[in-house]
Order: structure tokens, then sequence, then C-alpha cells
């Protein structure tokens, strides 16, 4: 996406095959927070909330600019966040997205964004729950095509909330085509190829347009490509992934020192005279670079290595990423970066005592290809490649961004992982069969007196449940609790919570040991997975870790409504069948398998319309017009009436009861 695209398609099957990856680790894993996203380039969390993630598209159903959608990880839900139209070309688009700090009593957020070589910083406050255009900060445009244009936005850790970061490529234009301009980069005036500090206080009654406007400076230069570079957030200190030219791809290192003091001069890291290491190897273009200029702290070679120092990989075009600061001790300080081209996500460790004079491309030990070790704990056939961002939560797990399966992809195959510590006690769900086991994964037995199975949604059949109760204890075949009995303390009939308790004391999981709560059935199928699992362990609550399996490793897409994994007219036989029926009393999770698909406890017209979207979306626009024969948009009225014709064609899933198909055909056959 951010190196041309000749040059990428050589490339992409050129990666190094290393030895040198790493093996499963039992201390974290990687799992899948969400797919089916349409060219996601970024993801951010806002202060103050840590269930959303907000993610940043380049791409929608209609082909627009982009929008961010703010997506809620308890219900696994989304929402537009903010929307933006325009045209896409190329690397056009939303392309950064950060909030300010004090986000949560000021509303402030950022935006960067490339329209058809229009580069932009925008300020957004959100008013009444939407957000609001303040003003355009910065507006530039890019010298040629829309390559190397505005990138990523920052607010410093710990630093001054006022104080705003941006960093931007050199324009576009290559360094080998008539046009191109060495000056525009090492010019103190102009924002190409910078990294510039804007000061929040200052007045921009017009855009700035380059770097003289008051309440602007110029932090970097000597800049190609920094597609996306990031702050560490414990030191403040900064990294930046530089796409090279022909030769190199680098890594820029930033001392948090240096920002302290806003009168700095620039630091300058020697594009266009070089690239890495090394004097730029384009006739006409440059030189050694000057004295004052920075080395990077790693570098690697494209094809053969012209580098100064053994290459440890080969690839095209690096996405920078971030400095490890999440729960996971042994990933602790280590620089995860990846390229673009080969597909693959790396580590290693920077000793940030080195002295600049020492910058030689190969500071970075370490290094670690964490490619094949991710995706074997995706499962699922997970593929991580096209890597377009990383990011960071509130808690500083890290998430890596998966813009598709191609290098411009086609819409619904984005997806977001992240890293996280494994689970003591791991649980897992099968999306197939609904089965649910539980597996203690720890090096010692886990003593317990109770377990809990909560779902908002009401995704949990108490009636297919294998508990402990009856089935592990003393009344069963005791693999948990060989003396004392247990018992069901939750309400029968439960779709929210389902709890159990040991009548005596503390029954016993062993080292490796697993229980299957359900063979099948006890978590009823929909897109929500939500299914919390607690244990109390000698009084205190033991969380668990649930993943889902099944469904070719994805979530179930809204509106499939017979769970095959693909939206299809079979799923429309299966709405109709339920429009318009008396769903109250049931669970979300119940009355979703009746096509309410918006959860507000009934099929109508609403739903409708969303199934329509959805078809849609997966098929084509037209396609449901198409399959189903009907009027693109339906009167209610005509919509009940096509329902009770298809009453005599209804099928439910085996967790319905006979008495609630035939309550449930009877009422829709009583609207007609």
């Amino acid at each position: 996406m951010h190196q041309r695209l000749l040059i990428t398609a050589l490339l992409v099957a050129c990666w190094l095959v290393a030895g040198w990856g790493e093996s499963a680790r039992a201390a974290y894993t990687v799992e899948r927070v969400v797919g089916g996203l349409n060219q996601p380039v970024g993801m951010v969390q806002a202060p103050g909330d840590n269930n959303s993630l907000y993610i940043v598209e380049r791409s929608d159903t209609g082909n627009q600019l982009g929008r961010i959608r703010k997506f809620d990880m308890q219900t696994q839900t989304f929402s537009t966040f903010l929307d933006v139209a325009g045209s896409i070309n190329s690397d056009g688009g939303l392309l950064g997205l950060t909030f300010n700090p004090d986000y949560q009593t000021n509303g402030l957020f950022y935006t960067t964004s490339n329209n058809n070589g229009t580069n932009a910083l925008d300020e957004y406050k959100v008013v009444s729950g939407a957000p609001v255009l303040q003003r355009r900060l910065l507006q530039y445009q890019n010298l040629n095509n829309v390559f190397h244009t505005i990138n990523q936005v920052h607010f410093r850790p710990n630093g001054n909330n006022n104080e705003l970061f941006v960093t931007m490529g050199d324009g576009g234009t290559q360094a080998d085509e008539a046009g191109f301009n060495p000056a525009l980069i090492e010019s103190p005036s102009s924002v190409y190829g910078k990294m510039l500090r804007f000061d929040l206080t200052a007045s921009f009654p017009t855009p700035a347009t380059d770097a003289t406007h008051a309440g602007v400076s110029v932090a970097l230069t000597g800049l190609r490509n920094p597609f996306r570079s990031g702050f560490d957030r414990q030191t403040g200190d900064f990294y930046i992934g530089d796409v090279g030219f022909n030769t190199a791809e680098e890594v820029n290192y930033v001392p948090s020192s240096f920002f302290a003091n806003p009168a700095n001069p620039p630091l300058n890291f020697g594009w266009t005279s070089r690239e890495g290491t090394i004097a730029t190897t384009q006739p006409g273009v440059g030189g050694p670079g000057s004295p004052g200029d920075l080395n990077p702290i790693f570098d690697y070679a494209h094809y053969s290595n012209p580098l100064p120092h053994p290459t440890q990989l080969i690839g095209s075009s690096i996405t920078g990423g971030y400095v490890y600061r999440g729960p996971v001790a042994e990933l602790q300080g280590r620089y995860f970066f990846s390229d673009f081209s080969n597909g693959n996500v790396y580590s290693g460790n920077f000793d940030t005592s080195t002295p600049t004079a020492n910058y030689n491309g190969t500071n970075l030990t370490g290094l670690t290809n964490h490619t094949t070790a991710f995706e074997t704990a995706i499962g699922g056939g997970a593929n991580i490649q096209f890597v377009t961002s990383f990011g960071e939560d509130n808690a500083g797990n890290l998430y890596i961004v998966k813009f598709g399966n191609a290098f411009f992809p086609a819409l619904g195959q984005g997806e977001i992982f992240r890293i996280v510590p494994a689970a003591a006690i791991n649980v897992t769900v099968n999306r197939d069969t609904g089965a649910i086991t539980l597996t203690n994964n720890t090096t010692a037995a886990v003593n317990l007196t109770s377990l809990t199975i909560n779902s908002p949604f009401g995704a949990i059949n108490p009636t297919a449940l294998t508990p402990i109760t009856g089935h592990y204890d003393s009344t069963g075949n005791g693999s948990v609790d060989g003396n004392n009995p247990w018992q069901i303390t939750s309400a029968a009939g439960n779709n929210l919570t389902f709890t159990e308790v040991t009548t005596g004391d503390a029954g016993t999981l062993g080292v490796g040991q697993q229980i299957v709560l359900s063979a099948g059935g006890g978590w009823l199928k929909s897109p929500m997975q939500d299914l919390a699992i607690s244990l109390v362990v000698n009084g205190s609550p033991l969380a668990t870790t649930v993943a889902y399996a099944g469904n070719g490793g994805h979530a179930f897409n809204r509106s499939d409504l017979n769970f095959n994994g693909t939206l299809t007219a079979a799923d429309w036989a299966v709405f109709l069948t339920g429009a318009y029926t008396n769903l109250s009393g049931l669970s979300k999770a119940e009355s979703y398998a009746f096509g309410d698909l918006d959860g507000d406890g009934d099929s109508d017209f609403v739903d409708f319309r969303l199934f329509k979207q959805d078809y849609d979306a997966v098929n084509g626009v037209g396609a449901f017009v198409v399959m189903s024969g009907i009027v693109p948009e339906p009167s209610a009225t005509v919509l009940i009436c096509v329902a009770c014709m298809a009453a005599t064609l209804f099928v439910r899933s085996s967790h319905t009861s006979a008495t609630q198909r035939w309550v449930t055909v009877a009422a829709t056959r009583q609207l007609c």
C-alpha cells in the first residue's frame, strides 16, 4: 500500500524463509479480535473507554473515502463513529486517528486523510454524541499521485496535551522521476518528509499549508515515507518505520529527551541523500549525507545486500509499530514491526542507552520472526499478512491490523489480532456444534467451589449443559469432586447466567484436566461471542479466557441465520418464517434465530432492512432484490403477508421446543 505497486508485486514472493522464528509459548497467545473489516489502516482506544476499539477503515461498501467504526468488544457489535464522504485513489483515504488525552472531558479527536491528493489534519469534537468538525489545522497537496502522504498523528505520553505531532511523507514523486525535488525535504519551511509539532492553543483561522504558520514547527526531517510510528507509552521514546526507495527499509529512533524541549533544532534522518545506512544508489539523487544526519537503529535490504552489514531479513515495505508494554512479561521492551510485502511480523530489543554515534543499522538485537507462531496460536487457517498498522489499548495490549488478503483487497477481508497472556484456565466454544470445553492449562491443580457461565446476549442453553452437578461430582463420576454433590443455584431456564456451587469443601481440577461443559448446544449460535466463564477458587474469583473455534475461524456474520458460514437465499427463508412473530420471553440469542437482528425483541421491518443490507453487502448491491423477487423497500404489510405465505416452511433450530414452534406459527397466521 505504501510502496510502488510494481516494486511490491515483484517483492511479495521474495521474502526470506527464516529459520529463526519462535516456537509456541505458554506465556502468551494471539487471538482474532474482529474480522470482516473493509481495508482497515489503524486502531486505537479512547481514553476512559476500555471496552471499545475505534477502527479506521480506508474504504466502505460505497467505495467512499472511509470511516471510523466503533467496535464494542463485549457485545461484538459495530456502530459508525465518523463517516467521511469523498473519493478513493491509491493510498488515499482516512489514514490516522488519535484522541486527545483529555477526551472524556473535552471530546476532542484528530484525523489525518488524503482525498485525491489533498492531505489534511482535522480536529473534531464530539457534541451531543456526534463528531463535529472544529477546524482544519493543516492542508497541502501531494507532489505527485497519492503515495507518501500525510500519515500518523500522536500525542506524547505524559507530555503536553496541547502539543500534537504529525508525520508526513516526501510527497510521492519517486526519486528517479523527473520533477523530484530534494530541496523540499531539506527546506525548513516545507511539510514534506517531516514530523511537525502543532501547538493546539494557537489560532488556525485558515489551515496551515507549510511549516511557517504560527503554532507549527518542524521536529524531524529527512523522512521518505514514515509509514507508522509510535511513542513508547512507558518512556516517551519515539520509533519510526520509514519505507525505503530501492535498497533498504529502516527503523529510526528519537529519545524522549529530545521532545522535552520544543526549541531543539530538528533531527535529520538523511533522506534524500541516503537510504538507511548507505548513500542513495540512484544516480543524481543524493550523496553520502551530512555529518549531522542520524543513522537508523535498524535497516534491512530489498534484494541483494548493499548494506555495510549482513541483512537480517529481506523485504520491501516496512510497517512501523510499538514497543510492547502490555501484561506479557517476556515481551516487555521489544519493538514490534512488520513488512507489508513479505507478510511477516518481527520484534527485537534496542538498548536505549546506546550513544547516537553508535547507531549503525544493527542495534536492534534478538530479532524474532513471530509469524508462524502467531498464526498457529490464532488457528482456523489464520494468515497474518499485509499489515497496515499496529495498535495499543489502554492496558498496553498490542494489536495487529491486517489490511486484507491482497495489495488492494476486496472488502470484508480485514482483521485485527491481539497478543494476550495465555489463560490459566482455557475455555473453547465450538461455533459449529455449540460445545463448551474447559481445560486446566496451569502447572498446578485448581480447587473449585463455584462455576458461573454468563452471557448478556442470552446465549446459554441450560438444558444442553453438562455441569459439574450430577456429572463430575460425587453423584456423577466424581472426577472433579468425589466426596460432595454440587447444586445448581441459578434459576431454571436462565439463558443469561448459569451458576453451580459445591455443597461441601472444594473440588479439584487437576493439571491438564478437561471437562466437557456441553457436548453440543450449550452455546446458542449467534454473531455475538460474549460467553464468559468464571470459577471461584478458595473464595476468590478466577477468570478464564474463552476462545471460539469452528466456522473457518470467524464469528458468524449477522443474518447468517442457518449458521452455515455464508449468506444465501436459505437465510432469507429462515428470516421469513420468523417475521412478525411473537418473540416475547425469549433471550436475544433465541430471538435472533427468529430474525430479530437488532435485538429489540421482535422481527419486524427494521430487521428486514438490516437483512437486506447485509445480503447486498456480501452478494453485491441489488442482489437481494434479484434473490427475493420483491421490491427494494416493501411496506410492513407486504412483508407480513410474505411471512404468512412462508409459515408452512417454518423450521427452527434444535433448541426451540415444539410448543414454541406451534405458538410462533399460530401467531404468524393470526397476523394475516
